[in-house]
């Protein structure tokens, strides 16, 4: 590559894959892939620390398989969630429709945030005048957002989310990578 975006840690095997496909690959098709976390410990930690509080964690769906999932698992593990949703104009009727059957059946409450559409078309359209890589930057932020505003509203520590690393990510070079959030996230409604 040119431009500044060689990097010298990248080797390719006789196939032509480079190493941090292949890594990504094995990772991905390692049965025995678990990532090791005190989860015991940190469910009893978000149960004490709701204690007496309308709810003790607060969730973010989607409507997609990832947070859906949380969601449930939040559930089984006993902790009492604030399922939150952002709606940016964008839902699918799907993603809808899950929400409100996951929402129905787990007996959880939902706290859905509609994004103003037209301001939220401008800076989509800022966005993409300016050539920015990650439009979704903005719902992300949106999203995260509302789920602070929700916890302090109610006065929760904790924050849950879902992700799925093992085909959503894998490892670049150093120098190739674009990180779009702050380093620090302000607790401006946490008070």
């Amino acid at each position: 590559m040119s431009n500044g975006h060689y990097s010298k840690d990248i080797t390719f095997d006789e196939d032509g894959y480079c190493n941090y496909c292949t890594e990504f690959l094995e990772s991905l098709n390692n049965p025995n892939r678990k990532i090791s976390l005190p989860l015991n410990e940190l469910v009893e930690k978000i149960k004490a620390d709701g204690k007496g509080k309308e709810y003790d964690c607060v969730v973010g769906v989607s409507g997609g398989v990832d947070s859906s999932y949380t969601l449930v698992k939040v559930k089984e593990l006993g902790l009492r969630p604030l399922a939150v949703h952002t709606d940016n104009g964008w839902d699918s009727e799907l993603a809808a429709n899950n929400i409100k059957n996951l929402v129905e059946k787990l007996g959880v409450d939902l706290y859905t945030h509609v994004i103003d559409w037209e301001e939220y078309r401008e800076l989509m359209q800022a966005f993409f005048d300016a050539d920015v890589i990650d439009v979704e930057l903005l719902y992300d932020n949106a999203m995260l957002a509302v789920c602070y505003q929700q916890a302090g509203k109610y006065g929760v520590k904790y924050i849950l989310a879902g992700s799925n690393t093992a085909t959503e990510g894998m490892r670049l070079p150093e120098n190739w990578n674009w990180f779009k959030r702050d380093k620090k996230i302000p607790r401006i409604w946490a008070k």
